[in-house]
């Protein structure tokens, strides 16, 4: 078998009255004869110019032939894949039906500027900075792909830089108000069988996003109402199974009663088909002005969550995987409030020096009391049903069996390790 390089020219090789040029590409080679020196000569210049040159893609079929290999690669739904390709479509604009190597740098920067400048269709406000960010992030991706398929030499938006500040999620509710709000829609679903409330409840104890919550089936609950399980979603990361607040968990037994097992837990619109995501929107709305808290979203119900999660000194990674999200970077950026991060390693660092509370508490004292209780010190989707992290759980169990002489020696180690920690 040969093997393959880059394609090169060789010769050109005399040959009677004639000259031998030899090209070499993908380990097969090709002789080709020149009646003359001069003439071989200029046929090899050209030759290894358009053996240097990436082959010819027309951008548009680029884009399907990323699209396709997202998928079938398990990179991405193919829902989402869609839905991003038509965004980038409307991104590189009048370049879409033009040969890939077209688009410059300079032309890059440009359709980047123009994206800064766009007003969103509903509001008629400019884009976000985020969104700007995630048009630029796909360009830059896509292309990137382009290079390794040999299509162009180095991607056009190499060098174009983000600009604007991100807003860091959005805005929620404070931890008294969310009690509250989840009172109310407990008792708006109790007294008027309102099952809207309900789904708002669930969006705030689960972390859900708004379509994992209308797109559940009687088929998810499971272990009678304990488990709820999302087999699919926005991402692949998206398919989990949580555990379900005792508060609800008498109220989905109860709805599932008489459903077939692919039906909807919430019911059905008028199309016949699950609720769209906006009935949640007005569900949620609807109970912040009875419980007469600050207005939010439904993605703001599971920034929050995320917050108390970390708040409540629940593994980064975990509270990342109730989420659905790859990595905790996601939920860093976009739903926890910054100050949860912070707040939640101060008190690692206060229970460290404080030998004596984090062996009598085991952590963090909790939030309170009511419904948000379970939410707040142990996070709806923890598997243990406890107050405690796993981590921490996993960590107290070792020390159990360990001979006392060892764990006196691993307590004043610890010691030592925190005074020194201290004092740099």
């Amino acid at each position: 078998m040969r093997k393959k390089g880059p394609p090169r020219v060789l010769g050109p090789y005399p040959e009677r009255n004639r000259y031998r040029l030899v090209v070499i590409e993908d380990g097969a080679r090709k002789s080709l004869y020149v009646d003359s020196l001069e003439a071989a000569t200029i046929t090899k210049d050209e030759l290894e110019r358009q053996l240097e040159r990436p082959p010819t893609r027309r951008l548009d079929e680029a884009l399907d032939e990323y699209a396709y290999n997202r998928v079938n690669t398990g990179r991405c739904l193919e829902r989402t894949s869609i839905e991003q390709m038509a965004r980038l479509r409307v991104f590189l604009g009048p370049y879409v039906d033009q040969d890939i190597a077209v688009l410059t740098p300079r032309a890059a920067a440009n359709l980047y500027l123009k994206a800064t400048e766009r007003t969103s269709e509903k509001t008629g406000a400019v884009v976000s900075a985020a969104t700007q960010r995630f048009y630029l992030g796909l360009a830059k991706s896509f292309f990137n792909w382009a290079v390794k398929q040999g299509y162009v030499k180095e991607s056009p938006f190499k060098g174009v830089q983000p600009t604007g500040k991100v807003r860091t999620g959005k805005p929620q509710l404070r931890i008294d108000e969310a009690r509250r709000f989840a009172e109310t829609a407990l008792g708006l679903y109790n007294e008027n069988n309102d099952m809207m409330a309900l789904a708002a409840l669930m969006a705030l104890l689960l972390g859900l996003r708004a379509s994992e919550v209308l797109l559940r089936t009687a088929r998810d609950v499971d272990d009678h109402g304990r488990v709820l399980w999302i087999d699919a979603g926005k991402t692949h990361n998206a398919k989990r199974h949580l555990r379900v607040p005792e508060v609800l968990q008498p109220h989905l037994l109860k709805m599932i009663e008489g459903l077939q097992p692919e039906d909807p837990l919430f019911g059905r619109g008028r199309t016949g088909q699950p609720h769209r995501r906006q009935t949640l929107h007005t569900a949620v709305a609807r109970v912040c002005a009875k419980a007469g808290v600050p207005r939010v979203c439904p993605h703001s119900l599971r920034g929050l969550y995320a917050t108390l999660a970390i708040e409540s000194g629940a593994v980064a990674d975990a509270v990342a995987a109730s989420l659905g999200h790859g990595s905790f970077a996601m939920t860093e950026r976009h739903y926890a409030q910054p100050n949860s991060v912070r707040n939640a390693q101060t008190a690692r660092v206060l229970d460290m020096l404080d030998t004596s509370h984090g062996a009598e508490h085991g952590g963090r004292a909790g939030h309170g009391h009511g419904v948000l209780h379970g939410t707040a010190d142990a996070p709806a989707s923890s598997n243990n049903g406890t107050a405690q992290p796993p981590a921490q759980q996993r960590a107290q169990e070792l020390l159990a069996t360990l001979d006392p002489q060892v764990l006196s020696q691993l307590l004043a180690l610890a010691e030592q390790v925190s005074a020194a920690r201290v004092k740099n």
